[in-house]
Protein backbone atom coordinates (compact mmCIF):
# COMPACT_ATOMS: atom_id res chain seq x y z
CA UNK A 1 0.00 0.00 0.00
CA UNK A 2 1.31 3.40 -0.75
CA UNK A 3 1.53 6.13 1.60
CA UNK A 4 1.77 9.38 -0.36
CA UNK A 5 2.55 11.67 2.47
CA UNK A 6 5.23 13.45 4.31
CA UNK A 7 7.28 10.78 4.57
CA UNK A 8 7.31 7.67 7.05
CA UNK A 9 9.32 7.21 10.13
CA UNK A 10 10.36 3.55 9.20
CA UNK A 11 12.32 3.51 12.15
CA UNK A 12 9.26 2.75 14.48
CA UNK A 13 9.35 -0.25 15.77
CA UNK A 14 5.49 -0.75 15.21
CA UNK A 15 6.96 -0.60 11.60
CA UNK A 16 8.88 -2.85 11.01
CA UNK A 17 12.14 -0.58 12.10
CA UNK A 18 13.47 -0.07 8.90
CA UNK A 19 13.87 0.19 5.09
CA UNK A 20 14.04 -2.01 2.00
CA UNK A 21 13.31 -5.60 0.62
CA UNK A 22 12.37 -7.81 3.82
CA UNK A 23 10.87 -4.69 5.94
CA UNK A 24 7.43 -3.27 6.33
CA UNK A 25 8.02 -0.12 4.62
CA UNK A 26 9.59 -1.56 1.72
CA UNK A 27 10.08 0.55 -0.99
CA UNK A 28 9.57 4.16 -1.31
CA UNK A 29 11.19 7.96 -2.51
CA UNK A 30 11.54 11.23 -1.42
CA UNK A 31 10.64 13.55 -4.33
CA UNK A 32 10.30 16.62 -1.61
CA UNK A 33 13.58 16.97 0.34
CA UNK A 34 13.76 18.28 4.16
CA UNK A 35 14.02 22.18 3.18
CA UNK A 36 11.36 22.02 0.37
CA UNK A 37 8.11 24.52 1.73
CA UNK A 38 6.54 27.50 0.52
CA UNK A 39 9.61 29.98 1.03
CA UNK A 40 12.04 27.47 -0.60
CA UNK A 41 9.34 25.57 -3.62
CA UNK A 42 12.78 23.44 -5.09
CA UNK A 43 12.47 19.98 -4.47
CA UNK A 44 15.64 18.03 -3.33
CA UNK A 45 14.32 14.43 -3.81
CA UNK A 46 16.30 11.25 -2.59
CA UNK A 47 15.95 7.76 -2.15
CA UNK A 48 15.31 8.26 1.36
CA UNK A 49 11.56 8.58 2.40
CA UNK A 50 11.88 8.62 6.10
CA UNK A 51 9.92 11.02 7.88
CA UNK A 52 12.03 12.79 10.13
CA UNK A 53 10.67 16.23 10.38
CA UNK A 54 9.50 17.31 14.02
CA UNK A 55 6.60 19.30 13.08
CA UNK A 56 4.24 16.70 11.30
CA UNK A 57 4.67 13.12 11.00
CA UNK A 58 1.21 12.82 9.13
CA UNK A 59 2.57 10.03 7.03
CA UNK A 60 3.85 7.84 9.50
CA UNK A 61 0.60 8.47 11.33
CA UNK A 62 -1.04 7.24 8.41
CA UNK A 63 1.03 4.28 7.70
CA UNK A 64 0.42 3.14 11.56
CA UNK A 65 -3.26 3.45 11.05
CA UNK A 66 -2.54 1.45 7.78
CA UNK A 67 -0.45 -1.07 8.66
CA UNK A 68 1.19 -1.08 12.23
CA UNK A 69 1.85 -4.08 13.37
CA UNK A 70 3.04 -4.84 17.30
CA UNK A 71 3.29 -8.64 17.24
CA UNK A 72 7.27 -9.40 18.19
CA UNK A 73 8.17 -6.19 19.14
CA UNK A 74 10.26 -7.22 22.35
CA UNK A 75 12.20 -3.88 22.68
CA UNK A 76 11.87 -2.64 26.30
CA UNK A 77 11.24 1.24 25.28
CA UNK A 78 8.44 0.34 23.61
CA UNK A 79 5.84 -1.17 25.20
CA UNK A 80 2.42 0.41 24.39
CA UNK A 81 0.02 0.93 27.06
CA UNK A 82 -2.75 -0.03 25.02
CA UNK A 83 -1.78 -2.39 22.48
CA UNK A 84 -3.06 -1.84 19.04
CA UNK A 85 -2.48 -2.59 15.31
CA UNK A 86 -3.28 -1.19 11.95
CA UNK A 87 -6.21 -1.85 9.80
CA UNK A 88 -3.87 -4.59 7.86
CA UNK A 89 -1.16 -5.44 9.91
CA UNK A 90 0.71 -7.55 7.79
CA UNK A 91 0.81 -5.51 5.08
CA UNK A 92 4.01 -4.21 2.64
CA UNK A 93 4.01 -0.37 2.77
CA UNK A 94 5.50 1.90 0.23
CA UNK A 95 6.23 5.83 1.69
CA UNK A 96 6.19 8.24 -1.03
CA UNK A 97 7.68 11.64 0.15
CA UNK A 98 5.74 14.85 -1.07
CA UNK A 99 5.98 17.60 1.68
CA UNK A 100 9.25 18.77 3.12
CA UNK A 101 9.93 19.42 7.33
CA UNK A 102 7.64 22.14 7.16
CA UNK A 103 4.74 20.73 5.47
CA UNK A 104 3.11 23.34 4.33
CA UNK A 105 2.66 22.85 0.72
CA UNK A 106 3.41 20.07 -2.20
CA UNK A 107 2.87 20.41 -5.77
CA UNK A 108 0.50 18.77 -8.14
CA UNK A 109 3.62 17.44 -10.16
CA UNK A 110 5.24 15.82 -6.94
CA UNK A 111 2.49 13.92 -5.77
CA UNK A 112 1.97 12.72 -9.56
CA UNK A 113 5.47 11.44 -9.73
CA UNK A 114 4.74 9.85 -6.59
CA UNK A 115 1.29 8.12 -8.54
CA UNK A 116 3.76 7.03 -10.98
CA UNK A 117 5.88 5.88 -8.86
CA UNK A 118 3.67 3.56 -6.54
CA UNK A 119 1.95 2.44 -9.41
CA UNK A 120 5.77 1.25 -11.00
CA UNK A 121 6.61 -0.47 -7.63
CA UNK A 122 3.44 -2.12 -7.85
CA UNK A 123 1.83 -0.49 -4.80
CA UNK A 124 -1.86 -0.29 -4.12
CA UNK A 125 -2.87 3.38 -4.36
Amino acid sequence: VAVIDTGVDYAHPALGGCFGTGCKVAFGYDFAGDQFSSSNPIPVPDNDPIDNCSSSSHGTHVAGIVGANINGINQTYFIPSVPFSGVAPDVTLGAYRVFGCPADMTTTDLVTAALYRAYDDKADI
